[in-house]
C-alpha cells in the first residue's frame, strides 16, 4: 500500500518512520527545502508529562522514554543524534487544588518522579526565583503591572526528569534518515496544490511544479497548513484547527558560569503567564507565552502571510513577566523568533484519526505542544491506518494503543475528530 504524508515536520516524519517499519511504501511531501524547516524548527521542544488529561500524561510519559533512548529508537544513521537534556521542570499553577493533586497522583501512579513543593520549599530549592503570586497575569502596559498582589504562590509541581530536546531540527533529520533507511522517500520543495479522489480508488496529489503523486492513503500532517490541505481534499472536520501566531524570545541566563549553577530548570509559570527553559548550553533562556486571557490570541487567516519578526509588544510582556519571576534576568537587546501553532480551537489537543473520506487521515491540531509526543503519535497513526484499511470502523470500536515502555494502554477516543470537547489548560508549554 502506498501512503502520501503531507508535511515533513516532526509529526510527519514520525508517522513516516512507523509506516515504513510496517512495510508500507511511504512518500513524505513537504514545501520546504528540508524536513523540520517549518514550524518544527521554532519549537522549544520541552518534554514534560504534566497534563490535565490522564491519557495525555501517559502518552507523554511513553514518549519521554523514547527521547531518553533516542539512539535505540532511531537505529543506525550517519547523523549526529538529538540529545534529550534533563533539567527538570517546575510548574506554577494558579492554585494547588484537587484537580492539580489528581494530576500529580496519576503521574505518580505511572511511575513519574514528581512532587508538590510548597512556596517555602520552592524558594529553598530555587532561591533565584520569586515566589510572589502574579495571578491573574496583567498586560505589560497595565498601570498596576508591577504592583504586588500581596500573595504568594500556592506552591509548585516539580518533574525531576523532564527537560528538552536540544535541537528539534536535528531530531526531525534523524527521523528522516531512519525513515529513508526503511524505504521512505522524501519529496522536498513540493507544494501540494490539488488533491484528486480517483474513481478507481486512492488519491492523486498535484504539486505546484506540475508533478503528480498517486497513493491509496493520504495523511495530513501539515501543521498550520492543515486547514488548507483539508479544504483541498474536500474534508470538513467537526473540530476546527487554526493557525495561531506566537513569539519566543532569548535573554541571557544570569546563572551561567555562577556559583548558583549554570542552568535553571524548564518552567511552566501559569501563575505568571510565561514558560521558559535554558538554551545554548545554559547561556540563554528561551521564554514563551502561556496565553493568559489578558493578551488575547493572534489568529492568522493565511499561514503564508503573517509577521514572522518579533515585536515590541510581545518582547516587552514576555521579558517583563520573566523578570518578575526571575528578578536577576536583564532584558538586554530583543532577540527571538515568531512562528505558528496549529491549534485545535476548542480544546488544544491533537486530532489523530481517520476522516469521513475513505483513505484520508489527519494528525493535526497539535497546538505547538506535540513535539514531545510525536514519536508515539506516529505509532498511533500507523495503527489507525492499518486498522481502518483492514476494514475496522474505529469510530464504533476505538483503538487501544499499547504503551509498552510504561506498561499500560490507553483508549485513543480522546484524540478522535468526534470527541467531546475536553478539559484543558488552553495553552501550550513547549
Amino acid at each position: 500500500m502506498r501512503v502520501s504524508i503531507i508535511g515533513g515536520g516532526i509529526v510527519g516524519c514520525s508517522i513516516a518512520l512507523d509506516l515504513a517499519r510496517r512495510g508500507l511504501a511511504v512518500n513524505v511531501i513537504d514545501r520546504n527545502g528540508d524536513v523540520g524547516h517549518g514550524t518544527t524548527s521554532a519549537s522549544t521542544a520541552i518534554v514534560r508529562r504534566f497534563y490535565s488529561q490522564p491519557e495525555m500524561v501517559a502518552l507523554a510519559h511513553e514518549a519521554s522514554y523514547i527521547w531518553a533512548d533516542w539512539s535505540s529508537y532511531i537505529g543506525p544513521v550517519d547523523d549526529d543524534l538529538a540529545v534529550f537534556h534533563r533539567t527538570g521542570m517546575l510548574f506554577v499553577p494558579p492554585r494547588i487544588d484537587d484537580g492539580v493533586r489528581g494530576i500529580v497522583a496519576e503521574m505518580e501512579r505511572l511511575g513519574i518522579r514528581v512532587s508538590i513543593l510548597s512556596a517555602d520549599e520552592t524558594a529553598q530549592r530555587f532561591p533565584y526565583l520569586e515566589t510572589a503570586s502574579h495571578f491573574p497575569p496583567k498586560r505589560a502596559d497595565a498601570p498596576d503591572f508591577f504592583k504586588a498582589t500581596g500573595q504568594r504562590i500556592d506552591g509548585a509541581i516539580f518533574e525531576v526528569d523532564a527537560g528538552y530536546v536540544v535541537s528539534p531540527g536535528l531530531a526531525t533529520q534523524n527521523l528522516r534518515s531512519a525513515g529513508e533507511r526503511e524505504g521512505a522517500r522524501f519529496l522536498l520543495r513540493h507544494k501540494v496544490v490539488e488533491i484528486q479522489k480517483l474513481d478507481a480508488g486512492g488519491f492523486r496529489l498535484l504539486t505546484e511544479r506540475g508533478e503528480s503523486i498517486d497513493s491509496e492513503v493520504v495523511v495530513n500532517a501539515s501543521g498550520p497548513h492543515s486547514g488548507i490541505i483539508n479544504r483541498l481534499a474536500g474534508v470538513k472536520l467537526p473540530l476546527e484547527t487554526r493557525p495561531l501566531r506566537q513569539e519566543v524570545h532569548a535573554l541571557e541566563n544570569p546563572l551561567f558560569d555562577t556559583a548558583d549553577g549554570s542552568s535553571p530548570p524548564a518552567m511552566g509559570d501559569l501563575d505568571g503567564g510565561v514558560y521558559f527553559r535554558p538554551e545554548s548550553g545554559g547561556r540563554d533562556i528561551l521564554v514563551g507565552s502561556t496565553e493568559p486571557e489578558c493578551d488575547g490570541l493572534e489568529w492568522i487567516e493565511d499561514p503564508d502571510d503573517y509577521n514572522d519578526g518579533i515585536t515590541e509588544t510581545w518582547w516587552q510582556r514576555q521579558s517583563l513577566r520573566l523578570m518578575k519571576r526571575f528578578p536577576r534576568v536583564q532584558r538586554g537587546r530583543a532577540r527571538g523568533l515568531a512562528s505558528l501553532y496549529d491549534v485545535t480551537v476548542k480544546d488544544w489537543y491533537p486530532i489523530v484519526d481517520r476522516t469521513d473520506l475513505p483513505g484520508y487521515y489527519v494528525c493535526i491540531g497539535t497546538s505547538g505542544s506535540s513535539f514531545k509526543t510525536a514519536p508515539v503519535l506516529g505509532q498511533l497513526m500507523g495503527q489507525i491506518i492499518e486498522a481502518c484499511e483492514g476494514g475496522q470502523d474505529t469510530d464504533k470500536t476505538p483503538l487501544h494503543l499499547t504503551l509498552a515502555r510504561i506498561g499500560t494502554s490507553i483508549e485513543t477516543r480522546f484524540l478522535s475528530r468526534l470527541r467531546d470537547t475536553m478539559a484543558s489548560m488552553g495553552n501550550v508549554i513547549g
